[in-house]
């Protein structure tokens, strides 16, 4: 898998990801004053608040520099309902936080979904709503970071199955499985849409840095 990352130190600091071919993720600063857009892109974003915009900005170009670590030219990211259609066969993912814009690009796989998030931000007063008891019992035995990894993974599967199932998976229907030796996780599927079954057919990785952590979840089927 092909990496980009615009911080020297976080670039350095973890573990490269694992190898998976014409799959790219980059990683930039959210804001940065050399983000731009494909013209196609612009207009999409009249109306946007300045906030917003920033946001949208990055994270298309986050994702144009994914498409070129593939060899891909840039192609605009535009949006059906609120949500990114990617080009022709291409699938793709963006992530925001107050930092950075996180996204990847794939023509391998069936879909895929990234997220970052602050580790900071999960806090045991939200644990109920967003995990089911079993989680909650193994975070008691796991470091400190497994919930913010938990809810990144349940962010990154659900943004994975969104074009295939297109419809709402609540935190409660899915659970996750972290394999700490290899960074990598499952996602079971507790619901009952038949098409958000996929979810089981992925596989997940993570990675942190010392404020965030970032995961991937693809589907091949």
């Amino acid at each position: 898998m092909q990496w980009h990352c615009e911080d020297h130190s976080l670039r350095n600091a973890q573990p490269s990801w694992p190898i998976l071919d014409d799959t790219a993720l980059a990683l930039v600063v959210n804001g940065a004053p050399h983000a731009r857009l494909l013209t196609e892109e612009s207009e999409l974003a009249d109306s946007m608040s300045s906030q917003r915009l920033m946001d949208f900005t990055s994270g298309r170009h986050s994702a144009h520099i994914a498409q070129r670590l593939l060899g891909l030219e840039e192609q605009p990211i535009l949006r059906v309902n609120r949500s990114p259609l990617w080009p022709p066969g291409q699938c793709g993912s963006i992530s925001h936080c107050r930092e950075w814009a996180f996204a990847g690009v794939s023509t391998q796989f069936r879909s895929i979904g990234v997220d970052i998030e602050a580790i900071d931000r999960i806090t045991n007063k939200l644990f109920p709503a967003l995990f089911r008891p079993d989680e909650i019992d193994a975070f008691n035995t796991q470091p400190d970071t497994a919930a913010a990894i938990t809810f990144s993974a349940k962010e990154a599967g659900y943004k994975a199955i969104f074009p295939i199932g297109a419809t709402f998976i609540g935190f409660q229907e899915a659970s996750i499985k972290l394999d700490w030796a290899h960074q990598q996780f499952r996602i079971q599927y507790h619901g009952s849409h038949d098409l958000n079954k996929a979810l089981e057919s992925g596989i997940g990785h993570w990675r942190l840095t010392n404020e965030h952590v970032l995961t991937f979840f693809s589907i091949q089927e």
